[in-house]
């Protein structure tokens, strides 16, 4: 497949008897430019020595090849360079080099060496040798299973059933709730209410004026907290993976959604199409454990600052702020 000039017509040719003339001129000229690059980087390659240059090549199979670097210098350097026998021992040095005939191009040098570049040089200092050089390495924790928040090994509270009649209004709910709390954080805050309601009334989602403009004011109500506002400004960052040893155990997990600030850091994790409980108390174990680990690892990376955290029922939506004191007894 070869493309002309232009750009705007492709050139195919499935077997070598299927070729055309136009073909074969496009061919040519497409060999012309890979050409035209391939010296262009020699002279590049030629240009960077600085006081010596050699240029060695091999035979391959096609000796005939007249298109490689080699062969192009050595053709160019035919009588400009004297013949010499090459005897890489005696020139750079190797005891095992090779022998054979090379062309060499000198000039003398006019001007003395520069050495400014030596004399700013400083002596290399000679650091203390570290005491963990002649001990060996510690052991490596082996946890048994690694802990992936995400991917409970506990039991899950019951889902919404997408089939019951208010269950399937729960459930499509939570998701349009999800889908606006992932975008409309992305847009200026005059912007996002309008944003809102274009999506909401979108023939496709069948919802009525009513429960448009109630699923939109719950959603701003959550974006419009002010304890968690921060979370939906244009430091917060979302779906952040998280690394770490907590208990001994190694820890990988991704936090829904996350801000750090100079005094706080602020832990969303969302919920979908699971009933929101009353209090903070009534939350599955489960959650609970999974908030917990997460903070005990961003207490490494952020120590000193209050780690507060919330779960964000997408189902109402509802923002449910877990006391550090709830999370504290739940961390495995």
């Amino acid at each position: 497949m070869l493309w002309t000039d232009a750009g705007a017509l492709p050139l195919w040719r499935p077997r070598k008897e299927f070729s055309t003339g136009h073909y074969d001129d496009e061919r040519q000229a497409l060999r012309q430019r890979e050409l035209q690059e391939y010296r262009r980087l020699l002279y590049v390659a030629l240009t960077r020595a600085r006081d010596r240059l050699y240029v060695c090549g091999w035979e391959t199979r096609d000796p005939k090849n007249a298109e490689t670097w080699h062969t192009l210098c050595r053709a160019g350097w035919q009588g400009l360079a004297t013949r010499f026998e090459f005897d890489a021992a005696a020139l750079i040095g190797e005891r095992d080099g090779w022998l054979g005939e090379g062309l060499r191009l000198e000039a003398p040098q006019t001007a003395p060496p520069d050495h400014r570049e030596q004399a700013t040089m400083a002596a290399p200092l000679l650091a203390a040798v570290p005491a963990w050089l002649d001990r060996p390495a510690p052991d490596e924790p082996d946890p048994p299973r690694p802990l992936v928040p995400s991917q409970p090994s506990g039991s899950e509270p019951g889902a919404l059933s997408p089939l019951a009649e208010a269950g399937r209004d729960r459930f499509k709910r939570g998701l349009l709730v999800h889908r606006l709390l992932q975008t409309l954080p992305e847009l200026p805050r005059d912007q996002r209410d309008s944003a809102a309601r274009r999506f909401l009334a979108l023939p496709v989602h069948a919802l009525g004026a009513a429960e448009q403009d109630d699923i939109r004011r719950e959603t701003m109500a959550v974006l419009d907290t002010p304890e968690f506002a921060p979370l939906w400004g244009d430091e917060a960052q979302a779906e952040v993976p998280v690394v770490g040893l907590i208990g001994g155990h190694a820890l990988s997990g991704q936090i829904d959604r996350l801000v750090a600030t100079e005094s706080q850091v602020l832990i969303v994790d969302y919920k979908t199409v699971r009933p929101p409980p009353e209090r903070d108390s009534e939350v599955a174990p489960l959650y609970l454990q999974q908030l917990a680990i997460y903070r005990a690892a961003l207490e490494r990376v952020y120590p000193g600052r209050l780690i507060a955290c919330a779960i964000l029922w997408t189902a109402g939506p509802r923002l449910m702020p877990i006391s550090p004191e709830l999370l504290a007894r739940h961390l495995p």
